[in-house]
């Protein structure tokens, strides 16, 4: 096994120890776990090719040095030899990519089933409070509407959300835009 082979997998063996670790501190997601060994994978093919960015730039410096040389600048061995990583990166961010989207979704599916297990919840105490007398009929359907509201423009809500957290709007915007959604 060559020095490269060694260190990827000692670099992917620390990884998943720190992954593993991890997971179990936070209850990470096995997505997100192989996310983070797609990212190492990258990592470790992109140091190995930091010897062969630095054997053209020395190429290049040659070339340059010796001016009268009328011998073009080649480092095509380079890239050939390069070719196979550059692949693999690519393969790689593909990976990311696709562990990135799945993420993405089984996130927004979380969150759809938190909101409807709120909706829920609220439909409950509400159901308790009309049962007990505590409110009228009147106030239940007001309140019980905008719950279901809130449900039913789940993914505004969110989307409003995610851009004041990305600092796109600021809170007076993202309480106006709440306050729209939910009238």
């Amino acid at each position: 096994m060559d020095l490269f082979n060694k260190a990827a997998k000692a670099a992917r063996e620390v990884g998943n120890s720190v992954v593993s670790m991890g997971n179990a501190i936070s209850g990470v997601s096995k997505e997100q776990t192989e996310l983070a060994n797609l990212k190492i994978q990258k990592s470790v093919v992109e140091r190995k090719m930091e010897g062969q960015y630095a054997e053209i730039g020395k190429k290049y410096i040659a070339y340059v040095s010796n001016t009268s040389n009328t011998s073009p600048f080649d480092v095509q061995e380079v890239l050939d030899a390069m070719q196979p990583n550059l692949e693999k990166i690519a393969e790689i961010d593909a990976q990311i990519a696709e562990k990135e989207r799945v993420i993405k979704e089984n996130n927004a599916e979380r969150d759809r089933k938190r909101a409807q297990e709120q909706y829920e919840a609220e439909k409950r105490k509400l159901d308790r409070a009309k049962e007990l007398d505590v409110i009228t009929e009147a106030e239940y359907d007001e309140k019980l509407a905008a719950a279901q509201k809130k449900l039913d423009n789940f993914e505004l809500l969110r989307r409003v959300e995610m851009q004041y957290d990305m600092d796109i709007i600021t809170r007076e915007e993202y309480e106006e835009k709440i306050r729209s959604i939910l009238q």
